[in-house]
């Protein structure tokens, strides 16, 4: 299809729309087929930690094979009233009691009534004693009497009233409980002074019988609602003994019995994992469908497959589960993909696997960090120090949830121990398993693009030691194919780094590429117009297979063959015409294929306009615009980006890019005066 676009006839290749159909159909087999194996992965996975979690076969009078221990926290309530128990309840409950106000003034007036009449009786004579004692029965003896009359003065009196005003104080229920008051409570006073009181004191308390009654009635109601608690880490059967019926009441509470209505629970079961593995595609589909279709994808399977295997082999033990290196998920993804596909995956599988809420939030808040610090790193011996960052993290996370639910200490030791070495055994697992998964599923990651870009690299030293020119140039088409990535929204950093290596095939024979030169001789003037343009064009594939040799991933394989797509050597070409060589313009053309990313079609442009701005007098702004509009105009009437998804649109915003990156590079200095000039305007 032809259009006229700048006042230009442009040529674009129009793909057929059943072709696309095609291609797009393609995709949604492969995106559910491998949406199917993940969610595959996780029922097989779901399906081993349920039955081993919830379907022992405990019954009542069996032995357990090894220690039973609570997965997590419990919290329920049980009636054990039974009409024995509810006798000892009503025997046992203290009553609840009334005071009566007037005993103590009667107890006090009794008191004085008898002082008063002891000061008026003959005490020294038995005779007299005798006959009070018959007219007031006074648990007294004569010898008594006669001690009293001793006694008998104002503070004595007093010490007595005070005496018994404490024992009322305290509350008499019973007249025969006065001497166990004394004692309990200390009351100071001698055996005579006790005798005396005994005949003076009465019960000041009675009890209340429908407050009694309603107090029996709490502690009944009280035993019908017992609340017993059993928390995470609880040996509920130690190994060897018997399940008696409070264990086995425990074991069922925390859903640890084998349930007769299978058909209820497992459709319980079902509708839930379905309903998590709607959410699951539902987020994939909109975030992470790049990723599920890339070769990401199966080191993602694996990295979860032997995560989760860790984990059921680790299950059954309180302590060693926080051993689980269950981050190694979170930043194995993150490196391999990126942030919104680790939390997806990571989300999902946690919440399938997981032991409790509390577990299930600690692996989370660790995960997330996980996530957030691998996004970040930039070589692989960092991965060993996250790894001992996250162990911390969760050490202090587990801290945390054992001083809230009060752990005992030796159990909380060895929980925090077990998460540190966590976080190492994280580290040292994702550093190893990571370049594995790398090379054997041949994916670029943004760690071995870093490390790519280091100049120390051997192609890099090699190249700016053989052809010096040509790694300049390259460091230059790197700073425009960035800009221009970023500006269109692809893979900058790749594009730089890409650009890096783009021309490396130019070491073969590094003179005969301009930018080499220095000024000297040129070779191509000695040879004819078609063996300069066959050397010219066989950079590409001399690059590749360098590249290959110093096992270079396969996307900047990719750019070095296609950064000239299938373009014309014009300057030989034409040469060879004017020569009166007969040549084919074919054997004058780069053997390609044509770039077929965005990025591999940026470095194409930046490649040609480096090189052609470089060259060019006219540097202003105007003329760089001027020249990168023509050069990109060339480029698109001879097919070049025909293979690659950029739109129009797009190549403007690639234009502006690399107009304000040339200018930031090639803007206008001033000119400063001689140093004689300036002397003899002094």
């Amino acid at each position: 299809m032809v259009i006229n676009i700048f006042g230009r006839e442009i040529v674009l290749e129009i793909k057929e729309k059943r072709k696309q159909g095609g291609d797009n159909g393609k995709k949604r087999k492969k995106f559910r087929f491998r949406f199917m194996l993940a969610i595959f992965v996780f029922l097989i996975f779901g399906t081993i930690i349920e039955i081993s979690r919830l379907q022992r076969d405990y019954k009542i009078g069996s032995v357990a094979q090894s220690d039973i221990i609570a997965y997590k926290n419990v919290t329920y309530y049980i009636d054990i009233l039974d009409d024995n128990i509810q006798d000892k309840i009503i025997k046992t409950t203290t009553p609840e009691y009334d005071e009566i106000p007037e005993v103590k003034k009667e107890t006090i007036d009794s008191i004085n009534f008898f002082f008063q009449e002891l000061k008026v009786l003959d005490v020294s004579s038995e005779e007299a004693i005798k006959n009070y004692m018959k007219d007031h029965k006074y648990n007294l003896t004569v010898e008594d009497y006669k001690q009293l009359e001793l006694r008998n003065d104002v503070g004595y009196i007093v010490n007595l009233i005070t005496a018994a005003t404490e024992v009322y104080n305290i509350g008499l229920v019973k007249a025969e409980d006065f001497p166990k008051i004394l004692r309990k409570n200390d009351i100071k006073m001698d055996e005579l002074d006790a005798k005396l009181l005994r005949n003076f004191i009465k019960p000041n308390l009675k009890i209340n019988d429908d407050a009694t009654a309603k107090k029996i009635e709490e502690n009944i109601r009280s035993l019908q609602d017992k609340e017993v608690k059993i928390y995470k880490g609880d040996i509920i059967v130690k190994k060897g003994d018997t399940i008696d019926s409070d264990a086995y009441t425990k074991l069922e509470k925390l859903n640890m019995i084998r349930k007769d209505d299978k058909v209820r629970k497992t459709t319980g079961l079902a509708v839930t994992f379905i309903m998590i593995a709607a959410l699951f595609y539902f987020i994939l589909k909109k975030y992470s469908e790049k990723e599920v279709e890339s070769n990401a994808f199966y080191p993602s399977i694996i990295t979860i497959i032997i995560t989760n295997g860790l984990y059921i082999m680790f299950f059954h033990s309180e302590y060693s589960i926080y051993l689980l290196p269950f981050a190694m998920i979170p930043i194995i993804l993150t490196v391999l993909g990126n942030k919104i596909y680790a939390l997806t995956f990571t989300f999902f599988n946690m919440m399938i696997l997981s032991r409790d809420e509390s577990w299930f939030l600690v692996t989370l808040a660790v995960s997330v960090v996980a996530i957030y610090k691998a996004d970040k790193l930039t070589n692989r011996t960092n991965i060993v120090k996250l790894g001992i960052f996250l162990g911390v993290f969760q050490a202090l996370l587990t801290l945390s949830y054992g001083l809230i639910n009060q752990l005992e200490f030796v159990s909380l030791m060895f929980m925090i121990i077990f998460s540190v070495f966590s976080g190492i055994f994280t580290g040292m697992l994702s550093l190893a398993l990571l370049p594995y998964l790398e090379n054997t599923f041949d994916i670029l990651t943004d760690i071995k693009l870093l490390e790519l870009s280091d100049f120390s690299h051997t192609l890099l030293k090699q190249l700016l030691l053989v052809a010096p020119g040509t790694f300049h140039h390259s460091i230059m088409v790197g700073a425009l194919a960035e800009s221009g990535a970023e500006a269109v929204g692809a893979n900058a950093t790749f594009a730089r780094i890409a650009s890096y290596y783009h021309d490396i095939g130019k070491m073969k024979l590094p003179t005969f590429f301009v930018e080499n030169q220095k000024g000297g001789e040129n070779p191509h003037d000695k040879i004819k117009a078609s063996l300069s343009a066959l050397i010219i064009t066989s950079h590409t594939k001399d690059g590749y297979i360098l590249g290959k040799q110093n096992k270079l991933p396969r996307e900047i394989l990719n750019v070095i063959l296609e950064h000239h797509g299938t373009t014309l050597v014009q300057y030989f070409y034409y040469k060879a015409l004017e020569n009166g060589e007969n040549v084919l313009e074919s054997d004058f053309r780069y053997s390609g294929p044509k770039p077929k990313t965005k990025e591999s079609a940026i470095i194409l442009l930046a490649d040609t306009i480096e090189a052609a701005v470089r060259s060019s007098e006219d540097k202003s702004r105007e003329g760089l615009e001027n020249l990168i509009r023509y050069l990109i105009r060339y480029k698109i009437d001879d097919n070049q980006l025909s293979d690659a998804d950029l739109t129009l649109g797009e190549i403007e915003k690639v234009t502006q890019a690399f107009l304000n990156t040339l200018q930031g590079a090639y803007h206008e200095r001033i000119k400063y005066p001689k140093l004689d000039e300036k002397i003899r305007k002094r």
